[in-house]
């Protein structure tokens, strides 16, 4: 659980939620990791070194291309999918920072699990003071 204020665990939940994305969700659990998608390369191998008859090259590299294909879409439809895990993840209190963020009801929206984390790495990767009014006011009333 992800929890906001002095001493928040964000590093320690980075890592744990890091694994268990890649695990489910491989190319797209990385984006916890680098703080982007990461979308994978599209490599054709060279099916004529291979020993591939040149009538079925062609056919070949158009199953390599299907496949990356594939997996593209398959990050795109698993974007709701991490959306939710990290939500699930996050403490009321948490959830309270991120929705600040001034595009927030679009991107909430959408289910964009890319701006969602970005949120949070703004808002819990180094002690942060609380943009929510009430948390303001609680904090300056215990100073």
């Amino acid at each position: 659980m992800l929890r906001f204020g002095k001493g928040n665990n964000f590093y320690k939940f980075k890592a744990q939620l890091s694994n268990v994305a890649i695990e489910k969700y491989r190319y797209l659990g990385k984006l916890i990791e680098l703080e982007k998608y990461n979308a994978p390369a599209l490599v054709i191998p060279d099916f004529r070194a291979m020993g591939v008859s040149a009538a079925n090259v062609g056919t070949m590299e158009l199953e390599a291309v299907k496949g990356h294909t594939k997996r593209l879409e398959k990050m795109v439809e698993d974007r709701p999918k991490l959306y939710g895990l990290i939500m699930q993840h996050m403490s009321v209190e948490s959830r309270d920072e991120v929705a600040q963020d001034p595009d927030y009801v679009t991107w909430h929206a959408e289910k964009d699990p890319e701006k969602l984390w970005k949120a949070i790495v703004k808002t819990h990767k180094v002690d942060c003071v609380s943009n929510v009014t009430a948390v303001q006011e609680l904090t300056a009333r215990k100073a």
